[in-house]
């Protein structure tokens, strides 16, 4: 897990979304223990909030190239935290 935020959220447990695509809900695969890249924003109550207009990608669909960016160079300079 990667997440870029840390000096607003500790610790994210849960991810919420609209309740359906016309409001712009995201249906993610739980069953299958699916991974993804999600981006989206922490809201003042602290939840983390996901939608249609965000970038959310299956992490297995992501290039080589993606992947080691985001686990490696796009950390450089940044204040991500990667675990």
């Amino acid at each position: 897990q990667m997440f870029k935020g840390f000096e607003k959220l500790k610790d994210v447990q849960y991810v919420y979304t609209p309740f359906d695509s016309s409001l712009c809900g995201v249906k993610l695969d739980a069953n299958n223990k699916k991974q993804y890249l999600l981006t989206g924003q922490i809201l003042s109550d602290g939840k983390v909030l996901i939608h249609l207009c965000n970038y959310i990608e299956p992490w297995d669909d992501l290039s080589l190239s993606q992947k080691k960016s985001l686990n490696q160079r796009y950390q450089m300079g940044c204040g991500c935290k990667v675990s």
